[in-house]
């Protein structure tokens, strides 16, 4: 028992050591290294404007989406806002795991995820803006 845990223990180890070594080649590309400080600083736009907008909502239900034909077709709790910024950070480290497991394959999928990263961070930030639209026209 001792024996198998010594040996998982070491396992262990060893794929921390080598995610370590990967994740600091891919911080060594200055190209890489701004796409993703861009997508991070983006992601924390969106998590303030969230915190704005939950901090000024006095109600507990809010718009959530609004439709021009039917008006607003999704309400929900004013905490439903953060799954936007978690989504977009979701996205930031698949992203980030994907250009790991290519890294020596190809430079340009590893910079085309780092830019997906930094455009889905926008959209979502003209998502957390449109949910303030909506409630505080």
């Amino acid at each position: 028992m001792n024996n198998n845990l010594a040996q998982f223990y070491g396992w262990l180890h060893l794929q921390a050591s080598e995610i370590r070594t990967g994740m600091g080649i891919l911080w060594r590309d200055a190209i890489l290294r701004q796409l993703l400080l861009i997508s991070l600083l983006l992601n924390s736009v969106s998590w303030l404007l969230s915190a704005l907008l939950t901090s000024k909502v006095s109600a507990d239900i809010i718009g959530l989406h609004h439709n021009i034909y039917f008006g607003i077709t999704l309400i929900g709790s004013p905490r439903q806002v953060y799954f936007i910024p978690l989504l977009g950070l979701i996205i930031i480290a698949a992203n980030a795991v994907f250009s790991y497991l290519i890294k020596e394959e190809s430079r340009f999928f590893m910079y085309l995820f780092a830019v997906s990263s930094s455009l889905v961070n926008v959209f979502l930030i003209l998502g957390v803006a449109a949910i303030m639209l909506i409630n505080f026209k």
